[in-house]
């Protein structure tokens, strides 16, 4: 049952219980005034007994819904999904970038496949680059695959997204400045575009992909789901990662 059915029950059942409510003051009444106590008791128990109905066709149907949602969300936390969030909406997006923080501040490795990495490695875009440098600092180690620049995937996107030439978003200057500071800090190309994918030892922050534009460009505002490590879903997005590393290219085979 809808939220609309839900509330058009809720007023039905009210207007039965005031009428219910006024016989039943009303036969009452008639009933002491005649000393009929043992009709008084009979009339009690049938107005009891149509009551107690009344409630459960107005409680049932609430029951049965938030019965369900909960085995919906039992399921989703059965299945190592610990969040979701809407980027189209900023209290949604805003919490995601706090919980992606307090993971990278966690973390005991680092890894993420990304379009051009901005939002990690970016330091003027200040999103994770703080967390990501003192964990870096602190000398655990970073895999990060990007898109190759270069290969057809990129070129369609790029065309979507009515870019011209390189994609200003790759700072290839700040990334070869970074990679030069910090030996655990490893890059490579992939022309497998999929998802964006960020994950620690505990944690995993997954963006589906895709092509689907509602203005003049590829819609970034899409959803984001979020894995604890203790599950199965967590396990293949890691070998999705492992399998993209395995047949990446270098950085020195893409940048020239």
């Amino acid at each position: 049952m809808n939220k609309r059915g839900i509330i058009n029950l809720y007023k039905i059942n009210k207007i039965s219980e005031v009428i219910l409510f006024s016989c039943s003051v009303v036969l009452i009444n008639i009933l002491l005034s005649e000393k009929l106590y043992w009709w008084v008791l009979v009339v009690a128990i049938i107005i009891l007994t149509l009551e107690i109905f009344i409630k459960h066709k107005e409680y049932n149907p609430i029951i049965k819904q938030a019965t369900k949602r909960e085995q919906k969300i039992k399921q989703i936390e059965n299945h190592g999904i610990t969040n979701q969030y809407f980027m189209n909406n900023n209290e949604s997006k805003s919490v995601r970038n706090s919980e992606t923080a307090k993971a990278i501040d966690k973390s005991n490795e680092m890894h993420l496949i990304a379009e051009t990495g901005k939002s990690y490695l970016d330091i003027p875009t200040d999103r994770h680059w703080k967390n990501i440098k003192e964990k870096l600092d602190e000398g655990i180690h970073f895999r990060v695959l990007l898109i190759n620049p270069y290969c057809d995937n990129k070129s369609i996107r790029n065309e979507m997204n009515n870019v011209e030439g390189a994609d200003r978003k790759l700072d290839i200057e700040n990334i070869i400045k970074l990679m030069k500071r910090y030996e655990n800090l490893e890059i490579k190309f992939t022309d497998q575009v999929y998802c964006s994918l960020f994950f620690t030892d505990k944690y995993m922050i997954y963006d589906p992909y895709h092509l689907g534009k509602i203005a003049d460009r590829i819609e970034n505002n899409f959803i984001a789901i979020e894995f604890n490590c203790d599950n199965r879903n967590y396990n293949i997005l890691k070998s999705h990662f492992n399998n993209c590393w395995k047949y990446a290219l270098s950085f020195k085979e893409v940048i020239k």
